[in-house]
């Protein structure tokens, strides 16, 4: 819907008896270039302002390189190339669940080898494509600048399964390690949390989600941001009410038919909670013998507490922002368990469907 709204405020509908046809090369060109130029300022915007309308400015994008899809002498105009490429690169990173409308782009440009030279001469790497288009990329990225070597070629066999590379020149393959910012989601019925040790005090929630999260070298707080609005937004969680022994069924087996997100629900009325773990061993590597575990990859402890409680106060602030004060909303309750000490949850679940992500 807010693609069709951008969509129109761009490229208005011709009134009636009008002839069907695009505007002008010149006038679709002038609007990608205005386009851009919101998007390069966007880009190096505040973490906030970056989290609020990059997926705005991304779709208004989007629709004006669509509409030069087939101009791509116009596209060799364009002078910004490389404030583009690093705008597309940055929201196909903060949005990795919009890949498709990224790849979208990718794919109008790649038509132009002014562009790739551009992509070439940026300081980007084939690293910073998203994964699903990155050899396609890499074909016509070798087409028109051979010289070209990106960070990924310099991977050699044997080197740290961590790191993208086999475990050793034999060819057995290692768990690979998450990186980042690594998150597993779940839905519950009911979690409760131990907060105060000593005093033997719980809280807990209703329906919702149990999020255990981790961070190491490379998670940054636009990343932190980014999870926290894809979690409340994405349809991870349920209205069902289903109990063992009730006499209705689920909607799907692997729960995906009634699947709705925590804020839609809110915004419908119905009680939503958000129980967050700090989890270290999620980005847990491996040795070299493929049996012991290793953190080498983690933060300095202070470093992780703050991305943890940045993470739990954007669940907080954009809980608020996304579900709005319509009279029959209901206020989404974000539970997170003490960062330091021991963890202590109990979970009822009637299906996991849980997940794993990196950010």
């Amino acid at each position: 819907l807010k693609l069709a709204f951008a969509a129109q405020a761009l490229f208005p509908a011709a009134g009636p008896g009008a002839p069907m046809c695009d505007p002008p090369v010149e006038e679709r060109l002038a609007r990608l270039n205005t386009s851009l130029g919101k998007a390069v300022r966007l880009t190096n915007d505040t973490p906030m302002k970056w989290e609020n309308g990059c997926e705005q400015q991304f779709s208004e994008f989007r629709i004006t390189c669509v509409h030069l899809r087939r101009e791509v002498d116009a596209l060799d105009t364009v002078e910004d190339k490389d404030g583009a490429w690093k705008f597309i690169v940055k929201f196909c990173q903060a949005r990795p669940f919009l890949h498709d409308r990224g790849n979208e782009v990718i794919r109008i440009l790649m038509k132009s080898d002014m562009w790739l030279k551009a992509f070439a001469e940026s300081g980007l790497t084939l690293d910073d494509v998203p994964p699903n288009i990155r050899e396609e990329f890499k074909k016509r990225v070798a087409e028109v600048v051979p010289d070209f070597v990106p960070e990924e070629r310099d991977k050699q066999p044997g080197q740290d399964p961590a790191a993208g590379g086999p475990a050793d020149p034999g060819g057995d393959f290692a768990p690979m390690r998450p990186a980042n910012m690594a998150v597993v989601v779940q839905r519950c019925s009911k979690a409760r949390v131990l907060l105060e040790e000593r005093v033997n005090w719980y809280d807990e929630i209703g329906h919702g989600l149990v999020v255990s999260v981790s961070f190491t070298k490379g998670a940054k707080e636009e990343a932190v941001h980014s999870a926290a609005r894809f979690l409340l937004t994405a349809k991870l969680s349920t209205k069902e009410r289903w109990e063992p022994g009730a006499k209705s069924a689920r909607a799907s087996p692997g729960g995906r038919g009634d699947a709705e997100s925590v804020t839609q629900l809110c915004r419908s009325g119905v009680q939503q909670g958000v129980l967050v773990l700090p989890q270290e061993s999620l980005c847990s590597g491996v040795d070299k013998d493929n049996v012991g575990l290793q953190y080498d990859h983690s933060l300095k402890e202070s470093a992780i507490e703050r991305l943890y409680k940045a993470f739990v106060d954007s669940l907080n602030r954009q809980g608020l922002e996304l579900i709005g004060t319509d009279q029959a909303a209901v206020k989404l309750k974000v539970l997170s368990a003490p960062f330091s000490g021991r963890q202590y949850y109990e979970m009822t679940t009637a299906g996991p469907f849980m997940h794993a992500f990196n950010f």
